[in-house]
């Protein structure tokens, strides 16, 4: 069994909630607990998941995030799934999250700018995870700059790597790129 729980997403400026990132959670031997691979969860619960919570909270908010892996992100089944979910909880607005996650399969530059495009003209928004961290390093992904909503910057991996230090000086850095900033 399957269940989203809820984080908010504040925007600090305006001291308001503007949408929720959907944190999908698997009941294992009467405990929630992170999914071990989520590229092997149903697409289908997900979607259908994703529009019974986000109906519920469309009067609250404008944007859900959902985290997708590279390969649910390249994945035309999914994605087809997923405009439709769009459709259905509109007008609040699906931003998928591209999280960090080795990818197995190689794609091409050109499959992925295909698939950004495909989810903006149909109304998604996309943001990446984790930036400054990982392989999500400002040389690795400023090619998909043009394409994306926003960042998410991983506060908490600073603090476990114990870099905490160095995080004004990393944040001023992504905060230059101009666009949306998500401190997590």
């Amino acid at each position: 069994m399957y269940r989203y729980f809820i984080q908010p997403i504040l925007d600090k400026y305006k001291d308001s909630l503007v949408g929720y990132e959907m944190l999908i959670r698997e009941y294992v031997n009467g405990h929630w607990q992170l999914p071990q691979c989520f590229s092997a969860l149903p697409k289908q619960v997900q979607s259908e998941l994703l529009v019974t919570v986000a109906q519920k909270l469309s009067r609250k908010i404008g944007f859900v995030y959902f985290n997708l892996t590279w390969e649910q992100f390249l994945d035309n089944e999914f994605a087809q799934i997923l405009i439709k979910t769009q459709k259905e909880i509109s007008p609040v607005h699906l931003v998928i999250e591209i999280i960090e996650e080795p990818v197995q399969i190689n794609y091409s530059f050109e499959q992925i700018i295909q698939q950004f495009n495909f989810y903006r003209q149909h109304g998604a928004l996309i943001t990446l995870d984790d930036v400054g961290t990982g392989i999500n390093t400002l040389e690795n992904i400023r090619c998909f700059f043009p394409y994306i909503f926003g960042l998410k910057f991983p506060l908490q991996n600073f603090r476990a790597e114990g870099r905490q230090e160095q995080i004004i000086t990393e944040l001023a850095v992504w905060e230059k790129l101009q666009l949306l900033i998500i401190l997590v």
